[in-house]
């Protein structure tokens, strides 16, 4: 570039420019410190100039800067300017547009080939578009510095000879007043210094970096996601899951990375990407043999659904994950797919207690022909191809699980694991790790864990996956909105969601939502969730129950209707009754899992009053009025924070809205299956877009059982709008009746 006709002198120019040089070197145009560098209104100018050797500067130029720079004056003083010492330059007598001069004569030299070498004052500019390799040895030349505000190297005067070696080597091209000075040096001393040691190597699930110290070098590595210093060994390490981030730091610095370990490492990243996209599928071609095709208590054929099997599929991928999708998706089926695909037999299942009679019921329903044991302190373990245990008991019981030698592990419920110092988490984590490599552990959990990331440590310990995410600390500030608060550190809150669920769903995740597999379901699905009644529900349900079966074994066949009806209905509340507990805990989960709404049915009045009043107050039942009925369904319907309502068979199974809602909840059975069509009927209606699921809770051991079969095989025979209520009634009582005296007899 000619130089540029001026008044100004020229050391007024090398001046200026060497003090508009100092702040550029450190600004980034206010965007994370305040009085570092120029202000965002001085950003591009200050950079433009010092990139302009001074005496391409014009005399507008040279005044504005002077007048620029006034206000950075204490700032200069810290850099060892004193802008008092710079003479002040002639003001043109036609300004113009100093600021636009600047951005043409900077658009002039970014327009210069690339590779480029330039001198301003004592100091060497070095230009090139981005090229790892060039990086890599520019860096070894001593005291080069990176001014990234305008994506150029510095190199001082002292540094020509290193400069010169890597200038030849490179192809660049210095102009004439470099090449003046790097010509000068000694074609024997143009050489760039030894690289230093930089290695790459894998451990595990871990990419180490073995390296000299350089301040700028770690600051790179400590930009890579989830990376870990380890002060024994002095090494830096990152987990494979960012391979794309670590391998861009190792090429751009240069570092020993041999063909095994790259082919490793770009093997590994696109397996990640297989992950991703598998855990997002709907479908999947898979076949698991030696799964059941029949419902034993309905008759109805039964198989995967397309996105279980894309479930089954990403289980049997990763080994150890999370199966997350939301209630009523089949998490349960698909993990027993899982183990069965696997052949991880004996497979161990950690469950809440009123869960396990459910557990038992679906494994022996999709696992036909495999023994089913369950854990209590009285039996202990016993060997079984499923085993059961409940979280409650897990500690007692952890030395002869951890001796079972289990080839499987699901943790249903898995946010009981969530924290860390519980016994129960801890027992769990040390049976995880007997499950040998090629097994499988599951994670079971429809709760949303990217709303409460802290609590996934502890699960993602159990899964032997915390590695994948640069250990606990590193998780927890970087996914928790880590903040000191003065007197420790607070992790409770969000952050980088995205960037962990893209991670986690990369690693161990799978979780689909009602809604996104909506063309798969039914318009209507009826489930059972199996519980157990507390030990003091049981013995007083068991004492009526055992008087009951005397009385019917006593010719009851031909008692009255009315007297079989009232004893068969004590049963029934009983057993409502004593489910409340069990029903409280399943509607949490519910809650806390899906920002969905809830209908609730029940039969007496004192499970009905019981649950209104825990969830809200909405309430249909026969003591209330229409009115307030009404109200209570309006509030359902247009309140979003409104999102449970119980209603009592007889008085809210006809005749209502309740569209908000597309889940269904019996805590207690009705007699017909009528009964039971209106009532899912409240939800399954004009106006409902979503398919309707229909839950029931039954009892373990009770006449629920019973009923619930009855009922099922009932629907499948009779048309209860033909025969009639009572009819239906009368021959599911009957039936229910011939059960119960045949019990008595065997």
């Amino acid at each position: 570039m000619t130089e540029t006709t001026t008044t100004t002198p020229e050391d007024t120019r090398i001046l200026l420019h060497k003090a508009a040089s100092e702040l550029s070197l450190v600004c980034d145009g206010a965007q994370t410190q305040d009085r570092v560098g120029y202000n965002g209104s001085d950003t591009k100018f200050g950079n433009r100039v010092a990139i302009i050797p001074p005496q391409d500067w014009t005399d507008a130029m040279a005044w504005e800067v002077h007048q620029m720079l006034l206000k950075y004056k204490a700032q200069l003083a810290g850099y060892g300017v004193d802008y008092d010492a710079i003479p002040e330059p002639p003001r043109p007598i036609a300004l113009g547009d100093p600021r636009g001069e600047a951005r043409q004569k900077a658009r002039a030299i970014d327009g210069l080939a690339t590779r480029k070498v330039s001198l301003s004052n004592d100091t060497f500019i070095v230009r090139f578009d981005y090229d790892a390799h060039c990086v890599s040895q520019i860096r070894l030349v001593p005291d080069a510095q990176w001014a990234g505000a305008h994506k150029v190297w510095y190199v001082p005067a002292s540094s020509a000879a290193a400069l010169r070696a890597f200038a030849e080597v490179n192809g660049f091209v210095p102009t004439d007043e470099a090449a003046a000075i790097l010509n000068a040096v000694k074609a024997e001393e143009a050489v760039l210094p030894e690289p230093k040691k930089r290695v790459v190597t894998l451990e595990g699930r871990k990419i180490v970096f073995d390296f000299e110290y350089d301040a700028d070098l770690v600051y790179a590595v400590k930009q890579i996601s989830g990376r870990m210093w380890d002060s024994k060994a002095k090494t830096w390490s990152a987990p494979l899951t960012s391979g794309l981030e670590a391998l861009g730091v190792a090429r751009a610095w240069d570092f020993k990375i041999t063909p095994e370990i790259e082919e490793a490492l770009n093997g590994d990243i696109e397996d990640q990407k297989a992950r991703e996209d598998l855990s997002n599928a709907h479908d999947w071609d898979i076949d698991i043999d030696g799964l059941g095709k029949i419902n034993p208590i309905t008759g109805d054929a039964i198989e995967l659904r397309p996105f279980q099997k894309a479930g089954v599929a990403y289980a049997l991928e990763t080994k150890r994950c999370f199966i997350a999708d939301e209630m009523g998706l089949g998490k349960t089926v698909q993990s027993l797919a899982a183990v069965q695909g696997a052949n991880a037999y004996p497979m161990l299942v950690v469950c809440p207690a009123s869960l396990k009679m459910n557990w038992e019921r679906e494994a022996r329903m999709w696992l036909p022909g495999k023994t089913v044991h369950i854990v209590d302190n009285q039996v202990g373990v016993k060997n079984a191809d499923v085993v059961i245990v409940n979280y409650d008991i897990l500690s007692k019981q952890k030395v002869p699980l951890k001796a079972a030698r289990f080839q499987s592990l699901v943790f249903d419920e898995s946010h009981y694991a969530k924290s860390r110092d519980a016994q129960r988490t801890k027992a769990l984590k040390e049976i995880a790790a007997e499950i040998p490599a090629d097994g499988l552990v599951l994670a079971l959990t429809g709760t949303p864990v990217l709303s409460r990331p802290l609590e996934l440590v502890s699960q993602l310990e159990i899964l032997d996956r915390l590695i994948d995410f640069g250990g606990a600390w590193n998780f927890k500030q970087t996914y928790c909105a880590a903040k000191h608060n003065g007197y420790g550190w607070d992790f409770k809150g969000s952050s980088n969601a995205d960037e962990l669920n893209e991670l986690l769903r990369r690693t161990c995740y799978v979780r689909r939502q009602k809604a996104d597999v909506l063309t798969e379901l039914p318009a209507k699905g009826r489930y059972t969730a199996e519980v157990e009644l507390s030990h003091k529900a049981m013995a007083t349900y068991r004492a009526v129950e055992n008087d009951t079966m005397v009385w019917l074994s006593e010719n009851g066949q031909q008692r009255e209707r009315m007297d079989v009806l009232a004893k068969i209905t004590t049963l029934k509340r009983l057993a409502g009754e004593g489910k409340i507990e069990a029903a409280c805990e399943w509607i949490d989960t519910f809650l806390d899992s899906t920002d969905r709404k809830l209908v609730v049915f029940a039969h007496h009045q004192v499970v009905v009053d019981t649950l209104a009043e825990r969830y809200g107050g909405l309430r249909v039942a026969g003591k209330d009025s229409s009115e307030t009925r009404q109200a209570a369904v309006d509030t359902f319907q247009g309140d979003p924070d409104a999102r449970v309502i119980v209603l009592n068979m007889k008085a809210g199974g006809v005749g209502l809205t309740l569209t908000a809602a597309s889940d269904v909840l019996f805590v207690e059975q009705g007699w017909t299956p009528a009964e039971h069509d209106q009532a899912e009927d409240r939800c399954h209606r004009i106006g409902q877009d979503e398919h309707v699921s229909a839950w029931y809770l039954l009892a373990e051991g009770t006449i629920d059982d019973d009923i619930y079969a009855l009922i099922a095989k009932k629907r499948l025979v009779v048309d209860a709008v033909t025969d009639g209520d009572d009819d239906v009634q009368d021959s599911i009582l009957n039936d229910l009746v011939k059960t119960l005296v045949k019990r008595t007899k065997e």
